[in-house]
């Protein structure tokens, strides 16, 4: 990602309370309150305390949002951490991410590392290296990345094709105390990968070297390589052993 200008040579921009300023390049964008930035936006650092409205992409190395941001376009940071939500009308490609509260974008979002506690809809494929929600994952595509890690709450999450070296779905513990009024489940085409731990999902077909389908699962068929096993609640309507070269 490259950046013209340093933090010392770009010009910051504050706003309090209500304001609209023009996009640009800037050094820091500091919003308390509710702003709007009108075009394109490329910053050190984006700090919302409040509601930013940016009319364009969003550009940068950093963005802290307590409360909510909406960007029309794409966004493309090297860290972002909300407190709170952000929307994306385009794709998002973030190195870190860290969400406490939900995360929207309008087409893909590619990541390194994420962490999100709540809802992570993505309007078109999930790439990331490693990836995990406690909460609701959406995805209308495909997810691709080398570890995903999805603890269930109440509603459904849903993804069409999900390839992940490693894949671990279950429901929070305190999803497990409340029992079946707070367990939500994952529904999904296939599942795909080398270690895959499921529970609490729907899934037309699982493959992988080393499969367990745990309790609330119902799975049409099961194709493993190495080893597998499954909890005696689980639905399975085949399974069979394959070459590991398949």
């Amino acid at each position: 990602m490259v950046h013209n200008g340093t933090a010392v040579d770009r010009p910051g921009v504050s706003i309090t309370g209500d304001g609209v300023v023009g996009g640009g390049t800037v050094g820091k964008l500091r919003i308390n309150g509710e702003g709007v930035i009108h075009g394109d936006t490329d910053c050190h650092l984006l700090s919302c305390n409040g509601s930013a409205v940016i009319n364009g992409s969003l550009l940068g190395r950093q963005a802290r949002v307590n409360g909510h941001a909406k960007v029309s376009h794409h966004v493309q940071m090297e860290h972002v951490r909300v407190n709170g939500s952000m929307d994306a009308g385009g794709s998002v490609r973030i190195s870190r991410i860290g969400i406490n509260g939900g995360l929207s974008t309008g087409a893909d979002l590619f990541a390194v590392k994420g962490v999100v506690n709540g809802t992570l809809d993505i309007g078109g494929n999930l790439e990331a290296e490693e990836m995990t929600v406690r909460g609701i994952l959406r995805v209308s595509g495909s997810v691709i990345a080398r570890e995903l890690t999805l603890k269930l709450v109440k509603q459904a999450s849903r993804v069409n094709e999900l390839r992940s070296r490693t894949v671990f779905v279950a429901p929070t513990l305190l999803a497990k105390w409340f029992r079946s009024s707070r367990i939500g489940n994952l529904n999904a085409e296939l599942i795909e990968g080398e270690d895959i731990t499921l529970e609490n999902t729907r899934a037309a077909i699982v493959r992988g070297r080393r499969v367990h389908i745990g309790k609330g699962c119902s799975i049409g068929r099961v194709e493993y390589s190495e080893t597998f096993s499954a909890d005696a609640q689980a639905e399975i309507g085949s399974y069979y052993k394959i070459d590991a070269r398949h």
